[in-house]
């Protein structure tokens, strides 16, 4: 796996630094590249306390970016939501779980310096009206805050512009301008209306551009497999303040962390169609239509499974009791209500057949391969009451062992798909991006999913809204003491 790491950063770092032609110059305090939770959270927190001049600039024609398909799900401690339900918890037993969550992967120091600044950052939100919709669990403490992102988005847009930032849209960044001697970030290279302007920053330049799973190219050179993964994550995410930062020296951290999820998905780029319906009933075959995983295995280790196998594909299976089983269990919504009540799902290829074999041919799989699969597996579970292959159980750890008997019969393609990604830049506490030395790099600071070390090995609930605006909060207030320092 750290040969992955370091092909995929070698890779990057290959890309030589871009060279531009005189352009249009704009002057300002600040500059924040992009306009999701982070950077609108950096912007508005910089003006609050004293960056007058602030430019957000965002390469998509409408603000938010993952934010808005996200589910809203923020880790919090210590906020006003526990203390009112009496909650017992702390930054301490929040870290200790994050690190158990990320395999001890994860920057301390990031999740330390997280949480206050998210409490801090929620405490904000509510004294300006914008409160948690809902308030639960997740494997254990109840710190798991829902917003709804879209009012949240747009509230944050509200107040930057109210406090004077300015927010570009249609704006995508291609480079850092960096001062050649002092290595100091100065600026940036953006496009505006069809042509390439430069703005500079006195204070520096925060990226808050989101991760890379739209980039194919470099998901397989950083892990092998993940070029065939599909994504439901917004256009644009396409690694661009990644490569930015590495260009001008940065360090990167968790690259080769990333978890796909098990979806029933055709790159919708919405958490709709997204189902565990697999765990009612259907067995997964690859290629060879060949059990290769249990199907009751956590999502993301089903995922990872089926990455191994030929091009990540894989298949559902199963029968006409099945899909009315999955119908009335899986609260399905959207499109995914519409396939389980009709038998279609929008534009994805469902093929269904009164034969095991002749669903097989429609969906172009074995049909010889994939009826000895299914007798075994009927087999098994039929005489022995179990399945000795791969031990399937439900998510209550009861057996979920259906035959697979009544037609019609169904086959469905499936692949990985990726919500986001893990690693990044590696930054500090302070949210500036580092480079291969430990240090600094001035004038540059990075938060959100950008960013490595928060996750480790895998991101818990609600934590990547929790860096957003944690460490877009984090990123304001350094970019504020800049300036400080700046007058002294």
């Amino acid at each position: 796996m750290r040969r992955r790491q370091l092909i995929g950063t070698a890779a990057l770092t290959a890309l030589s630094p871009l060279c531009w032609a005189s352009s249009p110059m704009d002057h300002f305090q600040l500059i924040i590249v992009g306009a999701g939770a982070a950077g609108l959270t950096c912007a508005c927190t910089a003006a609050e306390n004293g960056v007058k001049n602030i430019l957000v600039l965002e390469k998509n024609p409408v603000i938010g970016g993952s934010s808005l398909i996200a589910r809203g799900t923020w880790f919090a401690t210590g906020t006003a939501s526990q203390t009112s339900r009496g909650v017992q918890d702390s930054d301490h037993d929040a870290v200790l779980y994050l690190k158990s969550e990320g395999l001890g992967k994860n920057d301390e120091s990031l999740l330390e310096a997280m949480l206050p600044a998210g409490r801090e950052q929620m405490a904000w939100f509510e004294h300006n009206g914008i409160r948690p919709a809902a308030f639960f669990a997740e494997k254990g403490v109840r710190r798991i805050h829902k917003f709804d992102m879209p009012e949240v988005i747009f509230f944050l847009r509200k107040k930057a512009l109210s406090l004077g930032v300015k927010i570009w849209t249609g704006c995508p960044v291609k480079d850092l301008i960096q001062d050649e001697v002092t290595g100091r970030i100065k600026g940036v290279v953006f496009t505006r209306a069809g042509a390439d302007r430069k703005a500079f920053a006195s204070l520096g330049v925060v990226l808050c551009s989101g991760g890379f799973s739209r980039n194919k190219s470099l998901l397989g050179s950083v892990q092998e497999g993940l070029q065939n993964v599909a994504t439901i994550a917004p256009p644009g995410l396409t690694g661009d303040g990644l490569k930015m930062g590495i260009r001008v020296g940065a360090a990167t951290a968790d690259l080769e962390h990333i978890k796909a999820s098990y979806a029933f998905t055709d790159n919708p780029s919405s958490y709709q169609d997204m189902t565990f319906a697999y765990y009612y009933g259907p067995v997964i075959v690859n290629d060879d239509c060949a059990r290769f995983v249990s199907e009751s295995a956590p999502y993301k280790e089903i995922a990872r499974k089926v990455i191994q196998q030929h091009e990540a594909k894989s298949y559902l299976v199963f029968d006409d009791e099945i899909r009315k089983t999955v119908s009335r269990l899986a609260n399905a919504s959207g499109p995914l209500k519409e396939f389980w009540g009709t038998g279609k799902i929008g534009n994805l290829p469902v093929f269904s057949g009164k034969t095991v074999e002749e669903v097989a041919q429609n969906a172009h799989i074995d049909p010889v391969g994939l009826k000895d699969t299914v007798d075994m597996y009927n087999e098994a579970i039929t005489k022995l009451g179990k399945d000795p292959d791969f031990y399937r159980k439900d998510l209550t750890g009861k057996a979920r062992l259906a035959p697979i008997v009544k037609p019609p019969f169904y086959v469905i393609p499936v692949k990985p798909a990726l919500l986001g990604t893990y690693g990044g830049l590696k930054i500090n506490k302070d949210a500036q991006v580092l480079n291969k030395s430990g240090k600094p790099i001035p004038g540059l600071w990075a938060a959100g999913e950008v960013t490595g070390g928060v996750h480790g090995a895998a991101a818990a609930m609600g934590v990547p809204l929790a860096s957003a605006f944690g460490f877009g909060r984090i990123a304001g207030l350094s970019a504020a003491k800049a300036l400080r320092e700046e007058r002294q």
